[in-house]
């Protein structure tokens, strides 16, 4: 009786440090963790040149589209209604044929006639020159890179001043045409990047484990800048 008391006291000790050892173990790694988290955040805020609240208000501020011709903007989207409207019909008069490769071929042939080879739904503008909505294809046919011309970002720089240092925009062609030396930029759009950071265990046996998870994402605003003499005015919302 004596052995086994004895042994139950010892098992009963065993038992007893292995628990909190254990447990102090636990609370190790957690804290461990909990001081990963935080050098990470600390890191990441650190990195950052403004604030995500701050970008949101440079968002609202400069965001959106900015118009160099406002002439041949209203004739790229005149047009561009056009062929939308266009190639709408097209769609209504086929759908009602049951096969699918009589359709596509339909398709193709009305296409060809009345979309392709109709002058009227040329993308050209009154200049007689050739406008695109698409940087890939300016690129296709041009054998250029779209990237906007310096006189133009120059413009958007002055137009924004020392907020545009604060972080710099991400700015893209949106309508644009080639004059035979360079890109001729009708319309711009501009909006802000950012690096959305999420934390965790994240991760595989393939790339690792990883406390954080980075994903870009895009922020922008709504409004419309016109550059009248030389200056960008911001249009009214019913313009």
């Amino acid at each position: 009786m004596n052995f086994l008391t004895s042994l139950c006291k010892i098992l009963r000790f065993l038992i007893i440090y292995f628990k909190n050892l254990f447990m102090k173990f636990t609370a190790f790694i957690l804290l461990l963790l909990t001081s990963i988290f935080l050098i990470a955040c600390s890191a990441n805020q650190a990195n950052k040149k403004i604030s995500n609240s701050e970008l949101e208000n440079l968002a609202k501020q400069y965001g959106g589209v900015y118009i160099f011709d406002e002439k041949f903007e209203k004739e790229i989207e005149r047009q561009e209604q056009i062929r939308d409207s266009k190639r709408k019909e097209i769609l209504e008069r086929i759908k009602t044929i049951p096969n699918k490769n009589e359709r596509n071929q339909k398709m193709r042939e009305i296409l060809k006639t009345e979309f392709y080879d109709n002058p009227k739904m040329d993308q050209t503008l009154s200049n007689g020159k050739r406008y695109y909505t698409r940087w890939i294809d300016y690129e296709r046919d041009t054998g250029k890179k779209a990237e906007v011309p310096e006189s133009y970002t120059n413009k958007i720089k002055e137009f924004i001043g020392n907020d545009f240092l604060k972080e710099e925009p991400r700015i893209y062609p949106k309508y644009m045409y080639f004059d035979g030396k360079e890109m001729r930029i009708i319309k711009i759009y501009l909006s802000y990047t950012y690096i959305e950071t999420k934390y965790g265990l994240f991760g595989d046996e393939g790339r690792g484990v990883s406390f954080t998870k980075e994903s870009f994402g895009t922020k922008s605003g709504d409004n419309i800048f016109y550059l009248i003499n030389n200056k960008f005015i911001k249009a009214n919302k019913d313009k």
